[in-house]
């Protein structure tokens, strides 16, 4: 899998597929750049991998049509498994993924104690998965030759699992020898009756085989042979009886502004013309809905909302040459459909395979090459790639389920109000029971002056403040930041009363107050559907952050001529950072080693109201 991701991942869709279980993935426990690769075809994957060199199992699925949950299996020696259950509104799958393994240094050896062992343990996690919930569907390599009648070891692996209830579905042969090797086993529908649930006996794994699974009816299985990639196993298709999202291949309907083709200069006329440059401001929310009124009114009439249908684009570097090499790998595979027993049509099948795999990955190479180019002197847009490459921010943007996107919003605006006002009433039940607790020490009586008033600024100053803004904007902001900057000699005058107004009286504008909130998930790893997983990031318009900025402004020109900064803070200082605070405990243990004193660190972290020491 590692040297044919790209061949696998094409595979997948051009065959639809919504969930593929793939086996000797060789991917290791930290390969989160095949994982990036594989995010950046649309997919997503669970994996399973082994801790020494080759063998690994996984699921490769596209999120928009299943939403497969990882379930932790029971490591097994003679075997490797991974579990995954899919839960619709019909019913539960269960999807198991096996691969046993046949390398060995000494192959009496494996037959005489390996392969007792594999039947063993089989056996006790068939025994498992007849005990859980949900219809289960069990497939993989088996590495037993099944089409071999006369091999005792594949006859006593297809009796097991006869003995337990479940029925092997594939019987043509899937790999490039002539074998049968990969195996599709289903519950069977007459060993889940009732009375068949009733029984007593334990088995020798020390299981109960009472079976509170279901069963499961597959449909359409096919073995198709020509797979796209260099793999010697054949591809085996088959339809499970789940619910996937229907919105999968329609196009999508999305509102938007060509804001590229603004004429900035007719805009900045406009701007010039508008109360917004001549009018008379009496109040800070006055001007502030002024500003909004008017800036919206002119990009109504300078770019105004389109609406198009959307499908579901290709990767970006997906270029003429990959399609071009996809098409004549397609016409050399219907070429080979004619005539399978041609063999120089199969070999000119298996190079137009290996050509498009490689033009493919030099495609992407080169995209990401132009991305790092365009990022030279830019030290975060160049880590911005490194942690898309590395797959470091994959997950972080995912949401729960839900039958709607306004169900989702709803679900999680509810559950971040119930938890803000569990904190308010746990600080009022606290503050009634021990009042002066939370009272502050007594500060000694300064005679230094009191911070009264904030100065007001210049235009000077604020335009210094928004040209160092990046270009983020906020969808509750009027105008993006960069066409706001554009035309900020028009629009400095009304910016410029908001924000002195606004320190003048003391008043923050109204409508500045609102925020537009994103639910991130605290770890990409974290279960997407419990929203204790998730907190909420609030995102300001750049009206509210200017403001902020000069206020922050006024606050440590204050601290710093008051000299009321404590000596060792770190944090939120200029020319202070992580760094500064490291180096200064780092010169403090060694002045202590030095001593030959003890030294003992205490660290506390505070995640929210009540800390937490460590």
């Amino acid at each position: 899998m590692c040297n044919k991701v790209c061949g696998v991942l094409e595979m997948i869709k051009d065959s639809s597929i919504d969930i593929c279980c793939v086996t000797e993935t060789w991917f290791k426990s930290k390969e989160n750049a095949r994982f990036a690769e594989i995010h950046d075809f649309g997919y997503d994957v669970i994996s399973a991998p082994r801790r020494g060199i080759g063998g690994g199992v996984a699921f490769i699925f596209n999120p928009k049509s299943v939403n497969p949950t990882r379930n932790n299996v029971k490591g097994f020696k003679s075997f490797e498994v991974v579990e995954c259950v899919i839960k619709t509104t019909d019913n539960l799958v269960r999807l198991c993924v096996v691969y046993r393994s046949t390398q060995t240094k000494n192959k009496l050896k494996y037959e005489e104690t390996k392969l007792v062992t594999f039947f063993d343990e089989f056996e006790e996690y068939l025994d498992s998965v007849m005990n859980k919930s949900g219809a289960p569907m069990i497939c993989g390599d088996f590495n037993f030759h099944v089409e071999d009648k006369s091999n005792a070891y594949a006859n006593r692996f297809i009796s097991l699992c006869e003995s337990k209830g479940f029925v092997q579905n594939v019987h043509s042969p899937t790999h490039i020898s002539g074998g049968t090797l990969d195996l599709v086993f289903t519950l069977d529908s007459v060993t889940t009756t009732v009375n068949d649930k009733c029984d007593s006996n334990l088995t020798s794994s020390g299981y109960s085989p009472c079976c509170v699974a279901d069963s499961l009816h597959i449909g359409n299985l096919t073995v198709d042979p020509n797979t796209g990639t260099a793999s010697d196993h054949f591809l085996v298709k088959f339809d499970l009886p789940i619910t996937t999202k229907t919105d999968k291949n329609t196009p999508k309907e999305k509102q938007f502004r060509e804001l590229n083709k603004i004429d900035v200069e007719k805009f900045r006329e406009d701007l010039f013309c508008s109360p917004v440059y001549i009018g008379n401001y009496e109040s800070v929310d006055q001007a502030t809905q002024l500003f909004t009124n008017v800036v919206e009114c002119l990009l109504d009439k300078h770019a105004p909302v389109v609406t198009k249908n959307f499908k579901s684009c290709k990767s970006p570097w997906w270029d003429q040459k990959c399609q071009q090499a996809k098409c004549e790998m397609r016409r050399a595979q219907r070429k080979l459909n004619k005539d399978k027993t041609n063999d120089e049509a199969r070999v000119l099948y298996k190079e137009k395979c290996v050509d498009k795999a490689i033009i493919v990955d030099r495609a992407r190479n080169l995209y990401y090459d132009k991305k790092f180019s365009l990022c030279e002197g830019d030290a975060k847009g160049t880590y911005n790639v490194i942690n898309h490459l590395l797959d470091k921010e994959f997950g972080v943007n995912k949401l729960p389920n839900g039958s709607s996107d306004e169900e989702v919003a709803e679900n999680l605006k509810s559950f971040f109000d119930n938890k803000v006002k569990t904190i308010y009433k746990k600080i009022e039940s606290e503050s009634v029971l021990n009042p002066t607790k939370l009272l502050p020490d007594a500060v000694p009586n300064k005679t230094s002056p009191q911070l009264t008033s904030f100065r007001e600024t210049s235009e000077e100053e604020l335009e210094d403040i928004i040209r160092q803004l990046p270009n983020k904007s906020s969808t509750l902001d009027a105008i993006p930041l960069w066409l706001f900057k554009e035309c900020l000699p028009e629009l400095m005058p009304i910016v410029h009363f908001i924000v002195n107004e606004s320190l003048r009286t003391g008043t923050f504008p109204s409508a500045l107050k609102t925020a537009a909130v994103r639910p991130s998930l605290k770890k990409p790893t974290l279960d997407a559907d419990e929203l204790k997983n998730y907190r909420p990031i609030s995102n300001l318009t750049y009206l509210s952050k200017l403001l902020e900025k000069v206020v922050h402004r006024r606050l440590i020109e204050y601290l710093d001529n008051e000299d009321m900064f404590s000596s060792f803070q770190s944090g939120y200082r200029k020319f202070h950072s992580c760094e500064t605070a490291i180096t200064k405990i780092s010169n403090d243990l060694l002045i202590m080693m030095d001593k030959k004193t003890n030294a003992v660190l205490l660290l506390l972290d505070l995640p929210g109201r009540n800390g937490h020491s460590a």
